[in-house]
């Protein structure tokens, strides 16, 4: 009776905790609002000019896009850069990593030189030398839009700079944030006092996967996003839409990502899926288009 007691004493605390540990905001949905699903603009328009460019982000917005989806690293010297890769040498032919170099050298690259090289029928339309932007400038330059950040870095130092930016720049509630590294994710809500909505990380997942039985259990994150064509998503049920319904009653947004294909953009749109992270941003507003959803 005693070994009882003690658990559930240490079950009632356990949920008193997790209920008043400051998670997530379910009732802040200003980010989330309709035209459903979104159309998340994967680094902009990126097959048709070089991605994470304020240019491709500028054509994504034009086609359709509700939202842009970006890329960040920290450099030298502790400026975000929006960039997908952590070494240059394919996106700039520049054999560096991001943070071996100030922003002011990065700034020196070319940020078209890999998508020109693979996309030799393009060449003959380079009129400018593309710029690896830094955070702040997408702020600037897009700061009445919605937009999706991910934390490449895996360097905690960068997270006060980075919150700074976003405050100093009044864009809070303009932007979603979710990393891979769930350290990352983790410090980054603490220091938000989870203000700023984020994406499940893998760890999130598992996370809810073992606990979510508990009476009082409260996910840390707003959104799932998912890759639309794992076999893991598949064998738990992920991408169908009884999944799908059973989140969103639970306040939770998802996400599937990269659907440039018709029939696959189609299936997401079917099953009820919050958003499509697409490099084809003008393909999925007109699918929308044709079947009266925008």
């Amino acid at each position: 009776m005693l070994n009882k007691n003690i658990f559930y004493y240490c079950l009632f605390f356990l949920t008193l905790f997790l209920t008043s540990s400051g998670l997530y905001s379910q009732n802040r949905k200003s980010y989330f609002d309709c035209p459903c699903p979104q159309i998340i603009a994967h680094q902009g328009s990126s097959l048709e000019l070089p991605p994470n460019t304020v240019e491709a982000f500028e054509l994504a917005l034009n086609q359709g896009a509700d939202i842009i989806e970006l890329d960040i690293w920290l450099t030298k010297d502790e400026e975000w850069v929006v960039v997908h890769d952590e070494n240059l040498l394919k996106i700039t032919g520049i054999n560096k990593n991001v943070g071996e170099l100030t922003l002011l050298e990065i700034n020196s690259l070319d940020a078209g030189y890999g998508f020109y090289k693979n996309n030799t029928e393009r060449t003959s339309l380079i009129a400018k030398q593309y710029k690896i932007p830094s955070l702040e400038k997408i702020f600037k330059n897009f700061s009445d839009e919605r937009i999706n950040i991910e934390i490449k870095d895996s360097n905690l130092r960068g997270l006060v700079s980075l919150i700074d930016l976003i405050n100093e720049n009044k864009m809070s509630d303009n932007i979603l944030i979710v990393s891979s590294h769930y350290n990352i994710i983790k410090k980054f809500r603490k220091m938000t006092a989870y203000q700023i909505i984020t994406a499940a990380s893998r760890s999130d997942i598992i996370g809810m996967m073992y606990w979510s039985w508990l009476p009082l259990y409260e996910h840390k994150f707003d959104a799932f996003q998912l890759p639309f064509y794992s076999k893991t998503l598949e064998k738990y049920n992920m991408n169908h839409a009884s999944w799908l319904k059973d989140k969103q009653e639970k306040q939770l947004e998802v996400h599937y990502y990269t659907l440039d294909d018709t029939t696959d953009i189609k299936q997401a749109i079917l099953i009820g899926a919050n958003g499509i992270i697409t490099n084809k941003p003008r393909v999925v507003y007109d699918i929308l288009k044709n079947l009266g959803m925008r």
